[in-house]
Order: structure tokens, then C-alpha cells, then sequence
């Protein structure tokens, strides 16, 4: 007997809630496989990098420093901005107009220091001071004001313009040296992912050949060619190069899981490799001829980011030495304006817009003992010193890191032709080995003492290619042209 709910309220809460659960597991893995689906199934070198580049909040956050030293640049840059100003007061009291006063005008200042300004003024008041007082028709301004002491040359408004301006060109170095040490990372573990995997096929290679000479010695067993101990041996060489196979598998899962740490998306959720994801072997090739001269890495220490960013530091420091230095001047000011009828603006008659008077004006001073302005010289000195000099030590050490990795890709390089003659002459071992004991002149122990030293070697040439390749990147990575090279 088929029994019903007592309601029908709860046979469509069963059946929403079968829904909802299916409309989630379904958007799982739609969204799984949205996700991983931007992983190609061969990963090559070219698009792990532009993946890396475009995606990685390492790289967006260089992105960001650019931007933050624009920022600064234009927020110096409001220092010359045109200004305008208005200001009205007024006063009654007691029945008694004592004035009213208007002043509105623009002030421009510009980069030599002199600051422009145009204004209106008009004033009255039954008690308005006599120097206040202005035209019926307000007064006209036009004139302007120039430091010809302190500020003639340099002033706080221009030094920090200079100084966001050299500020910019730190960031960009910056953000080049963020990248040259996430591209160093990541080209590295980019490398160890693919020799784990040539490593990982050097042991299935081993892996299959010794299966099948143990099935070839179970045979000859069966068949009374060998005895039973053989079999054994046979077995046991067969269960080391699965032990071997294991630990590869682990290296090469291992690596892909490093990797899996530079892998973003567009929408900032990290990636993970899928066990079909494999890289392209070819990938752990080197040039084939390389040399470096002695132009190369000068330019390159010239153009290197970190000394790009110690040179513009230095500027900095130079613009407040400067700075400091003129603060040893006087103040004088010298300050002139035209002053015209406001009728003029109303083309009044008998009335000029300008020539009617003038005002002129001067400003002095300065501290006598400069104890202040000449501590803080020494100060911005000393600073100076310290950045130039350190600046040396850093030329000095970065020539010799690339100079390390020059030494270090001829020799790996030759190790790595080496290598490349053991395995050659650790094959004609085994295969003539192989021979002997096809023939029954040998024994399956001469046979697995072949047999390691090739596996050995082959695994060993692979580890001196990642080695040589790493050493071009970082090579690159010293001489600060790795992002160049990728951009």
C-alpha cells in the first residue's frame, strides 16, 4: 500500500529540496570546469608566463606602483595650479554702516618662481580705513611677486615636484623588479615541473623495460634455461624501479603543486593542475651557443632596476640638498602691481584699466646664525654621501653576480655535454651487456649493474638541463632584463 504525506506542503518541501541540491552540485561543477578548463593540457613555457603576467596579484600589484607614482606626480603638480579667492566682510553696529569689504582675484604661480596675480577689489564704510579705501567703482589689480633670495632658484613647491618626478621613475623600476622576482620564481618552478616529468619518464622507461625482462626470464625458467634464483633477482630489480617510479611520481606531483602557486584566473581564483596537465619536454632546452660581452653588461648594470631605484633616490636626495642650500639665503621679496579704476571694466570715461597707480612692495629677512638651515645641510649632505656610496657597493655587487652566472652557464653547460657522453657509453654498456647475457654469458646482476648507472646518468642529465636552463633565467634575473625578455 503506497502511503500519501498528510500534506501537500511537504511534498514540495521534499521536492525543493532535491532541486536546490541538484541546482548546486551542478554549479560546481560547471564552475569546476570553467575553472580549470583555462589550464591548457600541455602547459608550455610561453603561456605558463602569460598566465603568470596577466593573472598573478604579484604582478597586478606592480601594476600598482606605476600607478601610485603617477598619483604622486599630479598631486605635486597641484602646487601650480591656478587659484582663485573671493572674500566679503561686512560690519553694523549700532546703527552705523562701519564698512563693507570685497577682495576676489586669481593667483598663478609658476615654475620660476614668480606667482602672478589679478584681482578686483571694493570697499566702503563710514568708518572704513583710509588705506582700504578704493574707487566708487572698486579697484583693479594686476602685478605679481618674485623671490630674488631664498626661492630664486629652487623652492619647497618645485622641489617636490622634482622629487614626485624622480619618485615615478622609482616606481617604474620597481615594478619591473617585482616582476623580474615573480618571473624568477616562476620560471624556476616552471623548470622543475618539467624535469620532474622527464625524470618521471625515465623511470617509467626503466619501469617497463625491467617487466619486461622479468617476463623473458620467467619464460626461460619455465623452459629450464635459468634457474629459479634468476626469476628472483628479476623480481627484485623490477620492485627497485618501482620504488624509483614512485618517488618520481611524487617529484613531479610535488612540482606541479609548487606551480599550481603562480596559476590565477581572471577573476583571481587560483588555478590547480589536473593530472592530464603535462609540459612540453622541449621546454627544458637551452641555447644552444651563448656569450656576453663586456658592453652587454654594462648596459645592463646601467638599466638595472634596483639601481635605477638607488639613482632616484639619490635625485631625491639631491633636490632636498639643494633645497637645504638655499635655505642658507635671505628671504627677499619683491612684489609690484598695477592698480587701475573698476569704471574701466564699464568703460566709464576718463577712466584706464591700467596706469592710474601702482603698489609696491619689498621683504626681508633672515636668521643670524643659521644654526638651523646649516645643520640641516650637513644633514642632507651626509645623506647623500651614504646613497652615492652605497650605490657603488651595489654596481660593484651586481656585475659580479652576473659575472657568477656567466661562469656558472659554462660550466653547467659543459657538465651537461658531459653527461650527455656518460649516457651515451652507459647505453653501449648495457647493450652489450644485454648481449652477453642473452647468450648466457652473463648474469641478471652484471646486467642491473649496467643498468643503473644509465638510469642514474639519465636522470643526472636531466637535473644538469633544468640546472642550465635556471642559470639563463637567472642570468636575466641579475642583469634586471628578465621581464624584458617577456614583455
Amino acid at each position: 500500500m503506497i502511503t500519501r504525506p498528510a500534506n501537500g506542503n511537504a511534498l514540495r518541501a521534499m521536492l525543493r529540496e532535491h532541486l536546490l541540491a541538484s541546482v548546486f552540485a551542478l554549479t560546481c561543477v560547471l564552475v569546476g570546469a570553467s575553472v580549470q578548463a583555462q589550464v591548457p593540457a600541455v602547459l608550455t613555457r610561453e603561456a605558463f608566463v602569460r598566465m603568470v603576467l596577466e593573472n598573478h596579484p604579484m604582478a597586478r600589484q606592480a601594476a600598482l606602483r606605476t600607478e601610485l607614482g603617477e598619483a604622486t606626480v599630479r598631486s605635486a603638480r597641484g602646487g601650480f595650479d591656478p587659484v582663485a579667492t573671493a572674500n566679503y566682510d561686512e560690519k553694523q553696529f549700532d546703527e552705523k554702516n562701519y564698512f563693507q569689504l570685497f577682495d576676489a582675484g586669481l593667483k598663478v604661480p609658476t615654475w620660476y618662481g614668480v606667482e602672478l596675480f589679478a584681482g578686483y577689489q571694493e570697499n566702503s564704510g563710514d568708518l572704513l580705513d583710509p588705506q582700504s579705501t578704493t574707487p566708487g567703482d572698486g579697484l583693479i589689480k594686476l602685478g605679481g611677486q618674485v623671490s630674488v633670495g631664498q626661492g630664486l632658484f629652487i623652492d619647497q613647491r618645485r622641489a617636490t615636484l622634482r622629487k614626485s618626478q624622480a619618485y615615478l621613475r622609482a616606481t617604474q623600476a620597481e615594478q619591473e623588479q617585482m616582476l623580474n622576482d615573480l618571473l624568477l620564481q616562476a620560471l624556476n618552478d616552471h623548470t622543475d615541473w618539467v624535469a620532474a616529468y622527464r625524470a618521471l619518464e625515465v623511470s617509467n622507461s626503466a619501469v617497463d623495460l625491467t617487466n619486461a625482462r622479468l617476463d623473458n626470464v620467467r619464460g626461460s625458467w619455465r623452459g629450464g634455461d635459468r634457474p629459479a634464483i634468476d626469476t628472483l633477482e628479476a623480481y627484485l630489480q623490477f620492485q627497485d624501479r618501482q620504488m624509483r617510479q614512485q618517488q618520481a611520481s611524487l617529484n613531479f606531483r610535488n612540482a606541479g603543486l609548487r606551480l599550481s602557486n603562480h596559476l590565477w584566473n581572471a577573476a583571481q581564483q587560483p588555478l590547480e593542475l589536473q593530472p592530464g596537465v603535462i609540459p612540453a619536454p622541449a621546454d627544458l632546452a637551452s641555447p644552444a651557443t651563448f656569450q656576453l660581452s663586456d658592453t652587454a653588461i654594462t648596459n645592463a648594470v646601467a638599466n638595472h632596476p634596483l639601481l635605477t631605484q638607488a639613482g632616484a633616490r639619490i635625485d631625491q636626495l639631491e633636490i632636498d640638498r639643494r633645497l637645504r642650500n638655499e635655505y642658507l639665503k635671505p628671504e627677499l621679496d619683491l612684489k609690484y602691481q598695477w592698480l587701475g579704476n573698476g569704471g574701466a571694466l564699464t568703460n566709464e570715461q576718463g577712466t584706464t584699466l591700467l596706469g592710474d597707480g601702482y603698489q609696491f612692495g619689498v621683504g626681508f629677512q633672515v636668521p643670524l646664525f643659521l644654526r638651523r638651515e646649516r645643520g640641516e645641510l650637513t644633514f642632507a649632505k651626509l645623506r647623500l654621501t651614504d646613497a652615492n656610496l652605497g650605490l657603488d657597493r651595489d654596481r660593484l655587487r651586481i656585475r659580479n653576480r652576473i659575472n657568477e652566472r656567466v661562469n656558472d652557464i659554462a660550466v653547467f653547460g659543459d657538465q651537461m655535454r658531459l653527461g650527455a657522453d656518460m649516457v651515451v657509453n652507459n647505453e653501449r654498456l648495457l647493450a652489450g651487456e644485454n648481449q652477453r647475457f642473452a647468450a648466457g654469458e652473463s648474469s641478471l646482476f652484471l646486467v642491473n649493474a649496467r643498468e643503473v648507472p644509465l638510469i642514474d646518468a639519465r636522470i643526472r642529465q636531466v637535473d644538469l638541463e633544468a640546472r642550465l636552463r635556471k642559470a639563463f633565467f637567472s642570468l636575466d634575473h641579475e642583469a634586471g632584463t628578465l621581464w624584458r625578455a617577456w614583455r
